[in-house]
């Protein structure tokens, strides 16, 4: 299972919303909503996305997302009897992240319809089904945080891996760059496991 992908832009088509990312000489296309491509840079720049696997009989798709957030709501939605991740996508890109949620815990599916291929039942039933799921997923002011992977801050690829593990494990980013600094700090061995730094992470997290 592809949990994120961390490559250079080689691709994007605004009309199909489709991002193609060159990941170790492989080219990923990845499906994106409108607020996820706007985060997505020019080609040639490296860019990470949060990565749900879509796999059917006939197809094997690839979605992608700016923020662990964005995902887990994709999920929420794609969850949603006759909603489907084409319908999810749509969502997530018809309001900015945190208005989409404000209208989601507010019952407004008068704004949800405004959104492509959302009718008025639909919207009902994505209330009816989650309306009551998404009070963890921010408050509508709270800025989303971007993938991890994008730090430039001479952090190895390793301890980047382990901080993109344990923030899609739910876990805040600024606790994790606490608590991975700790481990580090403590004599970590640049050349040990991923695992085992993810253990030791978590440990420190745990202790709080």
């Amino acid at each position: 299972m592809i949990g994120w992908l961390s490559g250079v832009v080689i691709a994007r088509d605004p009309a199909q919303g489709i991002v193609v990312l060159n990941v170790a000489g492989v080219g990923y296309e990845v499906r994106v909503s409108l607020q996820t491509l706007a985060e997505v840079g020019d080609l040639d720049e490296l860019c990470t996305l949060w990565i749900y696997t879509y796999v059917r009989e006939d197809q094997l798709l690839l979605y992608g997302f700016a923020s662990p957030m964005e995902k887990r709501l994709f999920l929420l939605l794609n969850g949603v009897p006759k909603v489907g991740p084409k319908h999810a996508l749509a969502a997530l890109g018809g309001f900015p992240f945190n208005e989409l949620v404000d209208h989601l815990r507010q019952g407004r599916h008068d704004q949800l319809q405004k959104i492509p291929g959302i009718g008025k039942k639909t919207a009902e039933q994505i209330l009816l089904s989650i309306g009551d799921k998404v009070n963890d997923l921010g408050s509508p002011g709270e800025a989303v945080s971007a993938p991890a992977a994008a730090r430039t801050d001479g952090g190895s690829a390793q301890q980047d891996e382990a901080r993109a593990v344990l923030v899609e494990l739910g876990w805040r980013l600024k606790e994790v760059d606490t608590a991975l600094a700790r481990v580090v700090a403590a004599g970590w061995d640049e050349g040990g496991a991923l695992d085992d730094l993810v253990r030791r992470t978590l440990a420190q997290l745990m202790e709080r």
